[in-house]
């Protein structure tokens, strides 16, 4: 099982709509797939047909005392969902702690989960180490757009085994295309070739609550993920310790 994590350089990238997406193309590409939903905000669910009054999620389980698995929706056959949950804020926190005093909350699961899925897909939040720490990861996307606040955070250190990944790029605007110039001549071999164009289709399929291939799959974000989701099967295959899993 391959462990793919996806997060934001900063707040608003599309984090969330480019997880379902992705999962849904790899889907596609025959691949068994898991989301799981790590932030607070509880959004994935909506990518994928949850209904919006629905609470339960992994997160709610564990603070239920309850069966984590129990909260796992399928959407289609190798196609699933585990959502975060709606909790109060103080129970964020509470969950917050939590993780952060049990780092091998998933490391102990992948290898039940590696029996049922070929990718594990975890959306990440940007400001809660203990949600985000997930144990091992095999590839890890950092989102951003090509705008100066993106250029600017660009400036700090970034682990050295992150992917940089631009979304909702749109060539007519000069701004962008010279920062995509500029990025690819400085931070060439961290970014990934494939950038995800700006496409009303994303918002769109967000209304409809289905990730962008589903919903339009001709548009040019659905196409674009398509290939991510062939970069990811390159890359996964460029690595045969990936294929060396726990239990596998």
């Amino acid at each position: 099982m391959t462990t793919l994590g996806l997060v934001g350089l900063r707040g608003g990238c599309g984090v969330s709509s480019l997880v379902a997406a992705l999962g849904q193309a790899l889907h596609r590409l025959g691949q068994r797939v898991l989301l799981v939903d790590l932030c607070p905000e509880n959004l994935l669910r909506l990518h994928v047909s949850l209904p919006f009054a629905d609470g339960s999620g992994w997160a709610r389980a564990l603070l239920d005392q309850q069966g984590w698995s129990g909260a796992l929706w399928q959407l289609q056959e190798g196609f699933c969902l585990l959502p975060y949950g709606r909790l109060s804020a103080d129970e964020q926190e509470r969950m917050e702690r939590f993780l952060r005093g049990t780092p091998d909350f998933w490391a102990k699961r992948r290898p039940g989960l590696a029996a049922r899925f070929d990718w594990l897909l975890f959306d990440l939040p940007q400001r809660l180490p203990g949600h985000a720490r997930t144990g091992r990861r095999d590839l890890t996307l950092r989102v951003l757009e090509a705008d100066a606040a993106c250029h600017a955070l660009l400036q700090t250190p970034r682990a050295a085994d992150e992917w940089l990944l631009v979304n909702r790029f749109d060539p007519t605007r000069p701004l962008q295309r010279d920062l995509l110039l500029l990025w690819q001549q400085t931070l060439g071999p961290r970014l990934v070739p494939q950038c995800v164009h700006a496409d009303e289709a994303l918002a769109e399929a967000l209304a409809h609550k289905l990730p962008v291939g589903l919903h339009a799959p001709h548009s040019l974000a659905a196409q674009d993920v398509l290939s991510l989701a062939t970069w990811c099967l390159a890359a996964r295959a460029a690595r045969p310790a990936l294929h060396r899993e726990v239990g596998g």
